[in-house]
């Protein structure tokens, strides 16, 4: 399938332009002769305004310049002002029929022609306006009947696709015949570095696909190519659209039958498998350990709409890492931004490098805009198990949350023992009962000092302090001599109002203040301010 279009070059080419022995007179852009050629135009005015509105090749015999031109001075001007006027319509060409004894007219049109970046041609033999402009209309006619032609054809033949639901292969598959060329599918994460010569990204919504490539083209002209890919990209993402719209009634399906068994179903453990391999269409795995997994998605800008719609992206990787690891991932949303997994260890070397390929997923679907985390539970012996603990991984993300958000931590997964009171604090970091505590415990310090920055190296004093375990080797890593130490420790106690030394409930105290205030503590600054005043 080809669409021909006139081009300024093909109307040079004709044997009729030919044989006036065209010259040119300009110096036009290397991509003046690829222009299209909406119109032929005869023209015998200076001022054209208004009568041409853009795209046309101009033929013209010039006889408004001859009286000008008895001055050579006047001509050029009278020449310059009638290109000006042509050249802003946006004309394609011109081409000027200047016969023997009107050398004084090709003189004035060569010197106001020289230096213009479109073609301006002379004829210095008779040529056949009425024969040439009949021609080309007639191609004209003939190129925008057969575009409309070509348009139909190809409407119809993706309408047809996409109401009998075909996938993605078989779209490019209609694509590639009708170009006569090779077309690719790229999902976002599949992107390849080839060198694409024409491209049409596939978009649903907000979110970006992929796109469709051809590295060549073959005898096609680049507006089919662009016309070809636009359509066949609009039936992929309806065939995208319909595929999730399936998926959501099956991952509405799963997220019921992970409800109930968060809560310790009556089902059996064989009964739990034969569930799970129904809804998720999956062979029930055999007898194998099993992990339970919850991730927390979050990101600017807020919103559950978004976040709902980044969990289906969730879903649609975890199948798609599942399918390449060929690993049986069990997953379903369980609230908004909260996808819960169940996953079977059979065959899996490496969680991290698991996660790690969920997250990379991940984040080029949504191109960074998403932030996620993972908790895990304790590995247990069965699918109900693991279902049961779901509960327990949940709590693990939502502080991982917490802590990644208070600490910048780019860790993707989480375990109980990788958050400890760290993961605690930073769940709490906005509780009034823990600021106040920080506040209480740190507050004759912060009087103390007249700066954040004095009030941070003195803190970094306390760290120092209340975890270190010889006073000997603080000493030396602080390049003091012991009653140095002593006495600074002594000044540091009174400005906190309590002794560290003589209470191990109180050294703990402080810890944990200097903790909870690290988690966040530009904002407890300002809150140590705001109690101040």
């Amino acid at each position: 399938m080809h669409m021909h279009y006139v081009t300024v070059a093909q109307v040079l080419d004709l044997e009729l332009f030919q044989a006036s022995r065209p010259q040119l007179i300009s110096q036009p852009g290397p991509e003046a002769k690829k222009e299209l050629v909406r119109w032929m135009h005869i023209l015998e005015t200076v001022r054209p305004e208004g009568l041409l509105p853009g795209g046309e090749f101009i033929l013209t015999t010039a006889t408004f310049l001859d009286r000008a031109a008895i001055s050579q001075k006047d001509g050029v001007a009278a020449a310059s002002q009638f290109l000006d006027a042509i050249e802003e319509t946006g004309a394609v060409a011109v081409a000027a029929e200047v016969l023997q004894g009107r050398e004084h007219i090709v003189k004035v049109l060569r010197e106001a022609a020289q230096h213009r970046r479109f073609p301006v041609y002379v004829l210095p033999k008779r040529i056949r306006f009425v024969e040439l402009t009949q021609f080309v209309h007639e191609s004209i006619a003939a190129a925008r009947l057969e575009e409309v032609e070509t348009d139909r054809r190809i409407h119809e033949a993706f309408t047809r696709l996409s109401m009998g639901s075909a996938g993605t292969e078989r779209i490019v598959a209609e694509a590639t015949a009708l170009l006569g060329c090779t077309v690719m599918w790229e999902s976002v994460e599949g992107q390849t570095e080839a060198a694409v010569v024409a491209e049409h990204q596939v978009v649903a919504g907000e979110e970006v696909l992929g796109r469709l490539i051809t590295t060549g083209t073959g005898q096609a002209e680049e507006p089919l190519v662009r016309t070809v890919l636009e359509r066949a990209a609009q039936a992929v993402s309806i065939s995208v659209l319909a595929r999730r719209s399936q998926q959501e009634l099956r991952r509405s399906t799963a997220s019921s039958l992970f409800y109930q068994l968060r809560r310790a179903t009556d089902l059996s453990d064989q009964e739990v498998l034969w569930r799970l391999a129904e809804t998720f269409g999956e062979p029930a795995p055999g007898s194998v350990r099993w992990l339970p997994l919850v991730f927390r998605i979050w990101g600017e800008p807020p919103g559950e709409e978004l976040r709902n719609r980044w969990s289906g992206v969730l879903l649609d990787v975890l199948e798609q890492v599942g399918d390449v690891q060929k690993l049986p991932v069990f997953a379903a949303r369980s609230e908004i931004g909260v996808v819960d997994v169940l996953l079977p260890l059979q065959g899996l070397t490496s969680i991290g490098a698991l996660m790690e390929a969920i997250r990379t997923r991940f984040n080029a679907r949504l191109r960074g805009r998403g932030n996620l985390v993972g908790g895990l539970g304790p590995e247990v012996s069965s699918a109900k198990e693991a279902a049961e603990k779901l509960v327990n991984a949940a709590q693990i993300a939502q502080a991982a949350q917490a802590y990644v958000t208070a600490t910048g931590d780019r860790q993707v997964y989480f375990a109980a023992k990788d958050l400890g009171l760290h993961g605690l604090l930073a769940t709490l970091q906005d509780n009034e009962q823990l600021v106040a505590f920080v506040a209480t415990e740190l507050d004759g310090l912060w009087t103390s000092t007249t700066t954040q920055q004095a009030f941070q190296h003195q803190l970094q004093f306390v760290d120092a302090v209340v975890t270190s375990t010889s006073k000997a080797a603080l000493a030396r890593s602080l390049h003091l001599s012991r009653p140095a130490l002593y006495a600074r420790i002594k000044r540091l106690e009174k400005q906190l109002g309590y002794s560290l030394e003589d209470n191990p409930e109180q050294r703990t105290a402080t810890h944990l203040a200097l903790m909870a205030y690290r988690m966040n503590s530009d904002a407890m600054y300002s809150l140590l301010q705001q109690r101040a005043g």
